[in-house]
């Protein structure tokens, strides 16, 4: 019995003026594809802003294009909601007859439930309304209008020069219009349309989001990354697009920060970067001042090696002009062994004065450490009980 009432009320309403209705709110635009879809999003922007009469119309403008179950729905959403502003009564007929296309093209829908609550509610309405004879038919207006829409809640709009209103008919002359929006956190637009006589032209305007603009406190030399892409110094203002970014900051011989940062449009963010010594670069400290110390020791042996060498060779003179005692002979063997000793000891520190200073510089070298987020190699040196090296490392 339920399907019978729907079924008879979905068979009264098709007496509207669908055909009229459509050829009042498309005109010629039956081959544009995108004054369809313009025609759905300034509809849905007006809905969302409570605009229910606007959004109705260009819903309408939407679905004689592409008659999908789903706008439909839509319609009648909208002309329900108005029907409770306005109190006209086509709005009733009309959103009844839109939630039954609904369910006979989708009854297992995700709107299924919703649309046959809503013809419970409405058709007790809509009978009633037929009885007392308040049902009137809709009536298109022969007006040249249009509506500007944008996906912001807020925005200063002009046609012409003369402020409107979004989502709001406005009332043209035929012809060439210029429509500038101006939004806070978006770029100026400005579009020039042209409309025809009679006609209701829906102007989705894109308003493209301002830059934020970030910056990093972090102490000299320091590099900045933003979502894993190097942008410089940390110390330059980078404008970035808005919303979240990885802010990541590095220097060779300290810890990598980093951070998750939210950014506004057109809002000036800034951050300290506090970076902490790396234990790497604590080590490598002592590992030079180690090298040092064994470069310091190579000279002084070396001096102890030359002045050895220089009595060695006073002596050697005396043993060659036959003066020389057998005690003077004895010294001299002795001071030769010592010389070799010595500059032995002094070519082996200084061979190792220059490998650990070497092992060194390869520390403070590679100890810099990539941003936290960001995939690559870690090449760093290694030291153990009796060896040293280098350790690859990738991320990925």
């Amino acid at each position: 019995m339920r399907r019978l009432t729907l079924t008879w009320i979905a068979a009264v309403t098709l007496a509207l003026p669908g055909a009229s209705w459509a050829q009042a709110q498309t005109g010629d635009d039956a081959a544009d594809p995108e004054a369809g879809a313009a025609a759905f999003r300034v509809g849905a922007q007006a809905f969302r802003a409570n605009q229910f009469d606007v959004a109705a119309r260009m819903l309408e403008q939407a679905y004689a294009l592409d008659p999908r179950p789903e706008t439909a729905f839509s319609i009648a959403q909208a002309n329900r909601l108005q029907y409770y502003l306005d109190r006209v009564s086509w709005r009733i007929q009309r959103a009844v007859q839109l939630y039954q296309v609904y369910l006979d093209q989708l009854p297992a829908g995700p709107r299924a439930q919703d649309a046959i609550d809503r013809l419970a509610a409405l058709e007790p309405v809509l009978v009633e309304l037929r009885q007392r004879g308040e049902l009137t038919p809709y009536v298109a207006p022969v007006r040249t209008e249009l509506v500007v829409g944008a996906d912001v809640e807020r925005a200063d709009v002009t046609v012409d020069g003369k402020a409107v209103a979004l989502w709001q008919p406005v009332e043209v002359e035929a012809g060439e219009h210029v429509i500038v929006v101006e939004a806070v956190g978006y770029e100026r637009a400005e579009r020039r349309v042209v409309i025809a006589a009679g006609r209701l032209l829906p102007v989705d305007v894109s308003l493209e989001s301002k830059a934020g603009r970030l910056r990093v406190h972090a102490e000299a030399g320091s590099t900045m990354f933003v979502d894993g892409r190097r942008r410089g110094s940390a110390a330059v203002e980078v404008e970035v697009t808005p919303g979240e970014h990885f802010v990541s900051v590095t220097r060779r011989g300290r810890e990598s920060w980093s951070e998750v940062v939210e950014v506004g449009r057109d809002q000036d963010v800034s951050l300290d970067a506090t970076l902490q010594r790396t234990a790497q670069r604590r080590i490598t400290r002592w590992v030079l001042v180690t090298a040092g110390a064994l470069a310091v020791s190579a000279g002084a042996t070396g001096i102890w090696a030359y002045t050895t060498r220089r009595e060695a060779r006073m002596l050697d003179e005396e043993r060659r002009d036959l003066d020389a005692t057998p005690e003077t002979l004895a010294r001299y063997n002795q001071l030769v062994d010592d010389e070799q000793r010595r500059r032995s000891l002094t070519a082996g520190l200084g061979i190792a004065a220059v490998s650990v200073a070497a092992l060194g510089a390869a520390m403070w070298w590679f100890d810099n450490e990539p941003p936290g987020a960001a995939p690559g190699i870690d090449v760093a040196p290694a030291i153990g009980a009796d060896a040293a090296g280098l350790v690859v490392m990738g991320r990925y």
